[in-house]
């Protein structure tokens, strides 16, 4: 609640009373009534129209002299809707009456969302592999394995340096294609 509208009470002279013309607001708000000379009696009324979407829980308030006094104004207006009205102010049990045009603007605090939002993205989920196909990278994985299996069998069954080193090379390549992203 951060909108004031503020009364002059006895400012230039007794029960003097100093108000704006107009008011707008877009939810609850206060009245600040300033006290500058004797003590005095404040009455606020809202105007029948302004009576059905606000609300004041006191009415009559007694100020000492030099004083301010703070009193809210509750607004139950529905999100969206504009309200006129009028608040009454009168001082010194009648002595001076003023009226403020007041409009409710009521703040439409809902969010918005985009119905978009709600629909799943039609892209390709994310893979280990970075991006690769799955089928391809099963591919390779199983050629590789079989080169491996076809060098240890070639190892185990002759005790020759070129099939050792055949199958160090067969190990380095499928080591290889698996860096490859």
């Amino acid at each position: 609640m951060t909108d004031r509208l503020v009364v002059q009470i006895n400012r230039t002279g007794v029960h003097s009373l100093d108000v704006p013309e107009t008011f707008e607001t877009d939810d609850s708000f206060l009245v600040v009534l300033r006290n500058h000379g004797e003590s005095t009696h404040a009455h606020l009324h809202l105007g029948d129209q302004l009576s059905t979407v606000g609300r004041i829980d006191a009415t009559n308030h007694y100020l000492d002299g030099g004083t301010t006094r703070h009193v809210s104004v509750d607004i139950d207006a529905e999100p969206g809707t504009r309200h006129r009205g009028r608040l009454k102010v009168v001082v010194g049990h009648g002595a001076e009456t003023r009226f403020v045009s007041v409009v409710i603007d009521a703040a439409d605090n809902t969010v918005r969302v985009d119905p978009d939002l709600s629909t799943p993205s039609r892209s390709q989920p994310d893979t280990v592999f970075g991006g690769l196909d799955p089928l391809a990278v099963g591919a390779v994985a199983s050629a590789t394995l079989c080169l491996l299996l076809l060098a240890a069998a070639l190892v185990a069954s002759a005790a020759n340096v070129v099939f050792a080193v055949f199958a160090v090379l067969a190990g380095l390549l499928a080591a290889g294609l698996f860096a490859i992203r």
